[in-house]
């Protein structure tokens, strides 16, 4: 029998198995990324560009259609494209836990019988549903956390890679949130065209950060349950 999903059990029999799930996906996106790069490196091949005279031929490496003349094929298929792939993934993981948190939401609504929703706020996202769970379920959000800072940057970030392909900058100029979180987490970098660059253990970071923010959120609500 499959147990229905409330406020109180949300963490340990829901929550605690898609962090798991989600784990297999890091994974699995990582394995991909470096089977990518093994197959360029074992594939990459030595070319010569036909000029039309023997003095003016070129020998390149070529791999999937791009040439060592006009591309950095170890930049491209080693960092830009892994960063690429990443980006989706990341771009997944964050729609998760804001789905999730919005789940919760409902759960909460139901398990104290309240008559306001979630969709009467009018802000978005984990704003709206943390906002939500301190109104109108009165339960800590642990906004004053360093936590909380770090997921709003990756937020933010989250934002430049949806809307101006990972930039460090916008018509405003420099975006410093963004800078900051690159300068504090060994996993992103920042390229020659001021994008963002996100190298392996960038996923499981915002995996780890997210669990043991909404873990700081159960708690809260675990007690008031108690109290209730």
């Amino acid at each position: 029998m499959i147990l229905k999903t409330t406020a109180k059990n949300w963490f340990t029999n829901y929550l605690c198995p898609t962090i798991d799930l989600l784990l297999g996906f890091v994974v699995s996106t990582e394995n991909q990324i470096k089977g990518n790069i093994k197959h360029f490196e074992e594939n990459k091949k030595g070319i010569v560009i036909d000029q039309g005279y023997p003095e003016l031929e070129q020998y390149v490496t070529e791999y999937n259609g791009l040439t060592s003349d006009g591309w950095d094929l170890h930049s491209v298929f080693g960092e830009y494209y892994p960063s690429l792939h990443r980006r989706s993934a990341f771009l997944t993981l964050v729609g998760i836990f804001e789905h999730e948190l919005d789940k919760l939401c409902e759960h909460c609504k139901e398990q104290f019988n309240l008559n306001d929703s979630l969709s009467d706020l009018s802000s978005r996202g984990l704003e709206r549903s943390t906002e939500y769970l301190k109104q109108h379920v009165d339960i800590a959000t642990h906004k004053n956390t360093r936590l909380w800072c770090d997921i709003k940057k990756i937020q933010i970030l989250r934002n430049s890679f949806a809307h101006q392909d990972g930039k460090t900058f916008n018509d405003n100029g420099d975006i410093p949130q963004i800078i900051q979180h690159v300068k504090e987490n060994s996993f992103l970098s920042i390229d020659d065209r001021s994008e963002v660059i996100i190298n392996e253990g960038y996923l499981e970071y915002i995996r780890d950060t997210y669990f043991r923010y909404f873990e700081l959120l159960n708690n809260s609500l675990q007690d008031k349950l108690k109290n209730a």
